[in-house]
């Protein structure tokens, strides 16, 4: 019976171990497919914006007139056009590397942790109870469990993936300069190690973590006080005899638990371009040299540089404003400043 089980899951795992390892390959897949649009947006958070702008309202058939960077889609169409399909598939083996590293340190952490250290946030209370059955302080302390549980195992996947990272991001930013610096994920850990030693692997790694900090502590703590606010109401009561108004409020816990993540990414976004932007200091690219960029001692540095205008950099698919300066091209069209270009 056992060998039968065996033979049915992959590779021998385990079923625990099959599920995560065809839930990593589907990721892997879909990030494969979706690589274009991450090539697009660590252009854009790095500054890169060689397509004419378009004027229009800011909110779309009303508001004041404004001036509009190509939306994401538009830039991906212009990019291929004028550098060639597969510059849209740029860094695909790091990016690869880098999603499968960040899995497995995530999923070996947490079964590190479960194993050796259970009590890491607080004791496991009332686990088996369902959230409206809690009080205040029992959710309130399963929150910072699972909060703390959450931030070592990021941190712990982050830091592991981020020389694979750093790897992507710059072969991505080679695009800009016409650049052949790195060529493929092995080479470009080579070089940035002789280069550069473990730092330059590791550049841009402060700003990811406080923002995966600042999102992973976010979304709890705001679901939580959200959450806790609405049981208090009808409307998030789940226990109510009729049937519709509970299936109803059930339905509103679901709500938040996707709006919340998407409201606290925003806010964790702007460490995502320093980290990006920061990932390419010392390269020896052009994108880290002026008129392109300034050095930068640190990454707090290069908040203040961006801070102007450049932090929100790729948060939008569409609408996207042009808040700094504009100039004229040889083309008599209008374009983003290169004052602001990084």
């Amino acid at each position: 019976m056992a060998e039968g089980v065996q033979q049915d899951t992959l590779f021998g795992l385990s079923p625990e171990e099959e599920k995560f390892g065809k839930a990593l390959i589907a990721k892997l897949a879909l990030s494969s497919l979706s690589l274009p649009l991450t090539v697009t947006r660590t252009l854009v958070q790095l500054g890169h914006e060689p397509f004419p702008l378009s004027t229009g309202k800011t909110l779309i058939c009303a508001g004041r007139n404004s001036y509009f960077l190509p939306n994401m889609f538009s830039y991906m169409n212009q990019l291929s056009k004028s550098r060639g399909l597969s510059t849209l598939w740029t860094g695909l083996d790091s990016a690869i590397v880098m999603l499968a590293v960040q899995g497995i340190a995530s999923h070996r952490t947490e079964q590190y942790i479960d194993e050796y250290y259970p009590n890491i946030g607080g004791p496991l209370l009332n686990a088996d109870k369902e959230e409206d059955a809690l009080t205040d302080s029992e959710s309130f302390r399963r929150v910072l469990r699972k909060g703390v549980r959450d931030s070592v195992i990021r941190v712990v996947a982050v830091t592991a993936a981020r020389p694979f990272t750093v790897c992507f991001i710059r072969q991505v930013a080679q695009i800009i300069g016409n650049e052949t610096k790195y060529t493929t994920c092995a080479q470009a850990l080579s070089v940035i190690g002789k280069q550069e030693g473990p730092g330059g692997l590791f550049s841009g790694l402060a700003p990811q973590i406080l923002g995966e900090l600042l999102v992973i502590w976010g979304v709890h703590l705001v679901t939580y006080g959200i959450q806790r606010a609405i049981l208090r109401t009808e409307v998030g009561d789940t226990k109510q005899k009729d049937e519709s108004k509970a299936k109803a409020a059930k339905d509103v816990h679901k709500f938040i638990h996707t709006a919340v993540p998407f409201v606290v990414n925003s806010f964790g976004y702007p460490y995502s371009v320093v980290s990006s932007v920061m990932a390419v200091a010392g390269s020896g690219l052009a994108v880290s040299f002026l008129p392109y960029s300034p050095s930068f001692l640190n990454w707090q540095n290069a908040w203040d540089y961006l801070h102007p205008a450049g932090l929100k950099r790729g948060n939008r698919l569409f609408l996207r404003e042009q808040v700094g300066a504009v100039t004229v091209g040889a083309d008599q069209q209008l374009y983003a400043s290169n004052s602001y270009f990084a």
